[in-house]
């Protein structure tokens, strides 16, 4: 089975994406296509499925890291008042280069929901974006004004097809950063599919 997904470079030779894209793969399995289509082997070397963040280590990736930044200063809720707005960029699917998305980060919200494997319950910090998005961009970065990544796209809303949640710099950030020298395999238990 073949499972795609974005992700996107966050320190040297380190990609960060949404657990559900990789769970299940095996220590060789993953790999990276950068937007110039070279393919590069990685290996997930951080997974948690409660928060949905993964790091894969890819040796030889040249890709420049882009800059997670904490927006904690976003109130939980303003009504009537966008954050902002922003990109998101990612391969939907069956598209052969990346696609940037212009969106708006209507709210930030406490989220609550199952794990990747839907065992328990969890609360993440999430940004509610809406705009014209397609499907297949689990992982995709969110980018601002300022050219870093406030967040990462996670899940769609069931209700408005134009509406996603991505997980703020501050569920992922913790993880990244433990991942920034990490070079081990971890394991990413097994894909949704197999439950």
């Amino acid at each position: 089975m073949r499972i795609e997904g974005t992700g996107f470079v966050y320190a040297p030779q380190r990609v960060v994406t949404a657990a559900h894209v990789v769970a299940g793969v095996i220590p060789v399995s993953p790999v990276v296509t950068t937007t110039d289509g070279e393919v590069y082997e990685g290996r997930v070397v951080a997974f948690d499925p409660d928060v949905d963040v993964a790091v894969l280590y890819v040796p030889d990736l040249p890709a420049p890291p882009l800059r997670i930044t904490r927006m904690s200063a976003f109130p939980l809720r303003i009504p009537g008042v966008s954050l902002g707005d922003a990109r998101l960029l990612g391969y939907p699917k069956g598209a052969k280069h990346v696609v940037t998305q212009p969106v708006e980060i209507e709210q930030r919200v406490e989220g609550e929901g199952q794990d990747i494997y839907e065992e328990h319950e969890v609360s993440r910090m999430m940004l509610a974006v809406s705009g014209r998005i397609s499907a297949g961009v689990s992982g995709a970065p969110l980018i601002v004004e300022d050219g870093t990544v406030a967040g990462m796209m996670v899940a769609a809303a069931t209700d408005d097809p134009n509406r996603v949640y991505a997980l703020t710099a501050e569920e992922i950030l913790p993880i990244a950063n433990d991942a920034a020298d990490a070079t081990r395999h971890v394991s990413t238990r097994r894909c949704e599919t197999d439950r």
